[in-house]
């Protein structure tokens, strides 16, 4: 049997880069790491500051364990929310001017996205940390607020037609399915028929977008020949321009310590008696089928499937088929997922003070964030 292979983890992304890498190089990342490897996730995927609160997972590389000290940098933000640019400290978020929010589509009610996948045999699945981390839907909050309050600020200076695509709530239902929904591998039969191994594509992805260059992104950025002096055409702008002043109204939720606790969790409960029997049970039925797999998890190369392909061949949807109708002979997404959650619960309890510390400290700013959510959807 193979060693235990790295999880599948929590939703914070750090800080940003300066500039948002293209989408077809963004997707290539997100395909090619386990939605909680956050070693990985750590050092990427900031497009403008938007997180990507789960990432598409695969099976394609082998999930040998990652050192995590590359999370243990990743600070976690205070949620002592300054005012920022016109605002006081506590204030709640500015109404997008009328012009800009007349712009904007309707928002799904926060109440009705997904909080556990809608289908397959992680359906209604969820682990006890997940109170502890930024899940999809709060994600999706988020960069809805972060949007609005860009689009607010950049107004005042002129720009009434500023701003990214908007954020798509079918996001969360994606993203819910398949941070859960392949936390133990491929668990949907109908998606496996389709998509085999490969990430579907029935969900359109928000198109590249970055500020127009001159003026647009010097006020943006606060940075550029249009901003010298931190003025533009007499209005000072705020520090870090308009992305700074969203940057301090709303920092992005950081929860490295809920992320370590989940990492070991997973790891011991791979090593659990009745995970080890279920995934021997697996393992032989994918023999019988004619498919030589030892762990859910390992690498899908030894049989010549390379998720680097445009679309999954026969085999490729063979395999996946097998391996998710294996699980659902087996009971292995339930009998993992039970014995995590019992593992989950007592790390939770080991580590309560850390935890409800850092719990407290997400949820302050979910709370602004679902407030201003509010604001940008009237």
């Amino acid at each position: 049997m193979s060693t235990a292979t790295t999880p599948a983890l929590a939703t914070g992304d750090t800080a940003a880069r300066l500039a948002a890498p293209s989408g077809a190089a963004t997707t290539r990342r997100r395909a090619q790491r386990h939605p909680h490897d956050v070693t990985a996730r750590a050092a990427t995927d900031a497009d403008w500051d938007m997180p990507s609160s789960h990432a598409m997972p695969t099976t394609e590389r082998p999930f040998t364990l990652r050192k995590i000290q590359g999370i243990a940098g990743a600070a976690v933000l205070t949620a002592l929310l300054a005012g920022c640019g016109t605002q006081q400290a506590g204030a709640p978020p500015q109404s997008p001017p009328t012009n800009v929010a007349n712009t904007m589509p309707p928002r799904a009610a926060l109440s009705d996205l997904p909080t556990a996948p809608t289908k397959g045999l992680s359906k209604g699945l969820t682990l006890p940390l997940d109170q502890y981390t930024t899940q999809p839907a709060d994600g999706y909050a988020w960069k809805v607020a972060v949007h609005a309050q860009w689009r607010s600020c950049m107004a005042r200076y002129g720009f009434q037609d500023f701003g990214p695509p908007p954020v798509s709530a079918q996001s969360v239902t994606t993203e819910t399915n398949a941070a859960m929904g392949r936390r133990y591998g491929v668990s949907d039969l109908d998606l496996a028929k389709k998509y085999g191994y490969h990430l579907a594509t029935d969900t359109k992805e928000t198109p590249y977008w970055e500020p127009a260059p001159g003026a647009e992104s010097d006020v943006f950025t606060g940075t550029g020949p249009s901003v010298e002096g931190g003025v533009y055409q007499g209005q000072k702008i705020p520090e870090g321009g308009c992305r700074g002043e969203a940057r301090r109204m709303f920092p992005m939720p950081q929860t490295p310590q809920a992320e370590r606790v989940g990492f070991t969790a997973f790891q011991q409960s791979q090593k659990d008696a009745d995970v080890v029997k279920s995934i021997a049970q697996w393992s032989s039925c994918m023999k019988r089928k004619g498919f030589e797999r030892n762990h859910p998890l390992e690498d899908l190369g030894k049989l010549g499937i390379s998720l680097s392909s445009p679309k999954a061949g026969k085999k490729e949807i063979a395999v996946a088929v097998a391996d998710v109708e294996c699980k659902k002979k087996t009971g292995l997404v339930k009998v993992w997922n039970t014995e995590e959650r019992g593992i989950q619960a007592k790390a939770i309890s080991e580590h309560k003070s850390r935890l409800a510390k850092e719990k407290s400290a997400k949820d302050k700013t979910i709370v602004k964030v679902r407030q201003a959510y509010g604001v940008a959807g009237n």
